[in-house]
């Protein structure tokens, strides 16, 4: 090994904190912005729960590195001093790209920009070693490439529409005054919900689980609608015990659905911001990267409290879950926040019109008993407290995510938790009659702006690792000290912008 592998890997170690700071600072919005906006808890009980799940999912985890698992690129194309190249280079991209997102409060998924980060390094590093295209293409996986975007793409639609019919469903029954309904026949609901969200804990949870065997995985598989009778039986019976008892099962489901996801988030995505940097490490002591390669349980631990710590002191963190938030809100107006453009006004009207067609097909007495059950949802409150959903609604986000995100698990489909829970969050917003015809065109242009930057995320992911490979392929240990400075540099200035950004909105 060479004294700029050595320097490297020091570089690698380096970025992995702070690729996990910038990381759940973006991704933070997968689990905190249901019960952020419904303000089921106080922000600090929040947090703790949510640092809980991080905890645990991080030291559960088996610690798998995911990226050379899923096999973006082939490793046996590649020497150890060129994985380490294409490790460095993403390590380095990913810092500064996510950062981009979270300064300016946009979420995007930390899995996107990992596996185009890992496309675009190696196919560039393989094609400036070739000079081939053809050659060069032999060093990427991809049929891997392909399902994995194949399959976010197809997740966004689900997402959406099924967003849209749970929570029209669900309002539909509870309406916006849903306190006697709960107490009523909720325990049933309470049942759904609580059954979706422990699947989704052993679903996705047991995935990473070391302590959980293939077989046991295998029986779960096998036995999914028996498993999912039992549970449902088990959690409506002691929702029914709890509500007779005074306890606010919506709240106790929206808990436990963000601690279900911080778990989650940090089993599954934790690979996404040390991935690369222990993949580099093992290159580096000479580790066959085509291998599943374990974790030490510290390393997981630390990451796991460093990120805890993360969620509790970062401002961009709580920026990237105010977008979210603020663009499904009853409460806020949003075209304070996002301004119309041409193509969403015209959009709007075109669905405008359509809706009043569907209106004058249906039966004044069914339009009439439909309008009445959507009455008193523009102004959601709690006492004196205004939210900006409430916590029906809440509760749908966190129960569909889980239910979707533990559906593609088990059919082994790649997806974004992000793209997951945002979409979600959006059908479940428009449903509700939170986009008014005055705000739709701002809270469309919102939304565009985000999906679009889900897209930009892929193609700065590539772009960016391929000049960050190339730099170091030809520059070496000069080329690592200036893209290092390059990151610190980036840093600073972002923290500026968001500290400039911050002061202007308050």
């Amino acid at each position: 090994m060479t004294s700029f592998d050595l320097l490297a890997v020091i570089a690698l170690v380096t970025l992995a904190f702070g690729d996990l700071m910038v990381g759940v600072a973006n991704d933070a919005v997968n689990f905190l912005n249901s019960a952020i906006g419904a303000k089921a808890a106080k922000l600090r009980t929040i947090l703790i729960v949510s640092g809980i799940g991080l905890i645990i999912g991080a030291t559960f985890s088996d610690g798998i590195i995911e990226v050379a698992r899923n096999g973006i690129f082939n490793p046996s194309f590649f020497t150890a001093h060129e994985a380490i190249l294409i490790f460095t280079a993403v390590a380095i991209t990913d810092i500064v790209l996510l950062d981009v997102y979270s300064t300016f409060g946009l979420p995007t998924s930390t899995t996107v920009s990992v596996v185009f980060e890992l496309f675009g390094a190696a196919l560039v590093l393989a094609l400036v070693m070739t000079g081939n295209l053809t050659e060069a293409w032999a060093a990427i996986n991809s049929d891997s490439a392909v399902k994995i975007i194949t399959s976010i793409l197809l997740s966004i639609g689900i997402a959406f529409i099924v967003g849209i019919l749970v929570q029209f469903v669900t309002r539909l029954l509870f309406t916006f005054h849903y306190e006697k309904r709960m107490k009523s026949w909720g325990f049933l609901w309470s049942g759904i919900a609580l059954t979706s969200l422990m699947f989704f804990i052993l679903i996705k949870g047991g995935a990473h689980a070391s302590f959980i065997t293939d077989n046991t995985m295998d029986f779960i598989h096998a036995n999914v609608l028996s498993i999912l009778g039992v549970m449902f039986v088990f959690f409506s019976v002691l929702s029914f015990i709890l509500i007779k008892m005074g306890t606010n099962m919506l709240k106790v489901i929206i808990l436990i659905g963000t601690g279900a996801l911080a778990m989650a988030f940090a089993g599954n995505d934790l690979a996404n911001f040390i991935g690369v940097s222990v993949a580099g490490v093992n290159a580096f002591l000479g580790a066959d990267l085509s291998d599943k390669l374990p974790t030490p349980t510290w390393t997981l631990l630390a990451a796991g409290i460093m990120m805890t710590i993360t969620i509790f002191t970062s401002n961009k963190a709580r920026t990237v879950v105010n977008t979210s938030v603020n663009l499904g809100s009853h409460g806020k107006n949003v075209t304070n926040d996002w301004q119309s453009n041409v193509f969403a006004d015209k959009l709007v009207k075109i669905a405008s019109f359509f809706y009043d067609m569907i209106l004058k097909l249906i039966l004044s007495g069914i339009h009439k008993w439909l309008s009445h059950r959507w009455e008193g949802g523009h102004i959601i409150t709690e006492g004196d407290e205004r939210k900006d959903h409430d916590l029906i609604r809440a509760s749908v986000i966190l129960m569909v995510s889980s239910a979707l995100i533990s559906y593609a698990t088990s059919q082994k489909l790649p997806l974004s938790t992000t793209y997951v829970t945002f979409i979600v969050a959006m059908g479940a917003s428009l449903a509700d009659g939170a986009w008014t015809k005055a705000c739709a065109p701002s809270r469309l242009s919102g939304v565009a702006i985000v999906i679009s930057g889900w897209f930009m995320t892929a193609f700065m992911a590539f772009t960016m690792a391929g000049i960050a490979v190339t730099t170091l392929y030809y520059a070496g240990s000069y080329g690592l000290g200036l893209l290092v400075v390059g990151v610190v540099f980036s840093v600073y200035k972002l923290f500026r912008i968001h500290k400039k950004r911050e002061a202007a909105v308050s």
